[in-house]
């Protein structure tokens, strides 16, 4: 079985996690908006059910983890549809210009945060498609943990500098790349993604016209777009676990094939 010691690996990213979100959100859970307690728990559920999944991967008997694999079907719409609510909440905040941090960055990051979920979402959907090549099935998982770095990164009390967070994510991508070659291709598309997380923010993202986009966006009602963002998701699971076959039963020999005459 490939990927090994990548639950270890999550375990550890846990408490990172929770260090760098901390001050935004952890911290001040009482206060936290619906929004930011629909993307936080389920962005923590996700990393979860990836770090269990790769352990019941590798015990004996698998069947807690395809039992557990089909919460995927639960818990990535609800963060698709999460992400569009935290979507929203950050660009309020940039056109309202009611935190100096949105207020400078918010179109950024909005675009930033666009392209992670769909790559999130893609990402789960090949990985449901190929769920019996276990190498491709389990590095789709283990990609969309890597999406996750730049925000920890760049939310850690640490030095740094900008994109650290996506040169720090495609050094990780590239180094489980190496490390099994069947699954090689998910890490190599993240890395990618890495990349054109840096040119959009420094292009597109940058832009005026996107600014009056995400300043449109704010004034619309958000609960249309995350039930069609989960709605989206569900889909795309649904038709990519429907490209598997079933498997079929072995043809036991009937008992008048089966006796001798």
């Amino acid at each position: 079985m490939p990927y090994r010691h990548a639950a270890w690996a999550m375990l550890l990213l846990a408490p990172v996690v929770l260090l760098a979100f901390w001050p935004a959100y952890f911290g001040v859970l009482p206060s936290a908006s619906f929004a930011f307690h629909a993307h936080g728990m389920t962005a923590t559920i996700w990393l979860a059910l990836i770090g269990f999944q790769d352990w019941s991967a590798h015990q004996p008997d698998r069947r807690l983890h395809r039992a557990a694999g089909l919460a995927v079907f639960a818990v990535v719409p609800l963060f698709a549809g999460a992400a569009v609510l935290v979507l929203h909440s950050m660009a309020t905040k940039f056109a309202l210009k009611t935190d100096p941090f949105y207020a400078a960055l918010g179109a950024r990051l909005g675009l930033h945060d666009i392209v992670s979920t769909v790559a999130l979402v893609g990402f789960v959907s090949v990985a449901m498609a190929r769920r019996r090549n276990i190498a491709v099935h389990a590095a789709c998982l283990l990609s969309t943990a890597i999406l996750v770095l730049p925000p920890v990164i760049a939310r850690l009390p640490i030095p740094r500098f900008f994109h650290s967070g996506e040169l720090i994510a495609i050094a990780v991508a590239l180094a489980a790349a190496w490390v099994e070659p069947r699954g090689r291709w998910p890490f190599l598309i993240v890395a990618a993604i890495m990349v054109v997380h840096i040119l959009l923010f420094e292009t597109i993202g940058a832009s005026t016209a996107w600014a009056r986009i995400v300043v449109g966006f704010s004034t619309l009602p958000v609960a249309p777009f995350a039930l069609a963002a989960m709605a989206a998701a569900l889909a795309a699971l649904v038709l990519a676990w429907r490209r598997v076959p079933p498997r079929r039963s072995p043809v036991r020999p009937s008992r008048a094939t089966a006796e001798p005459a």
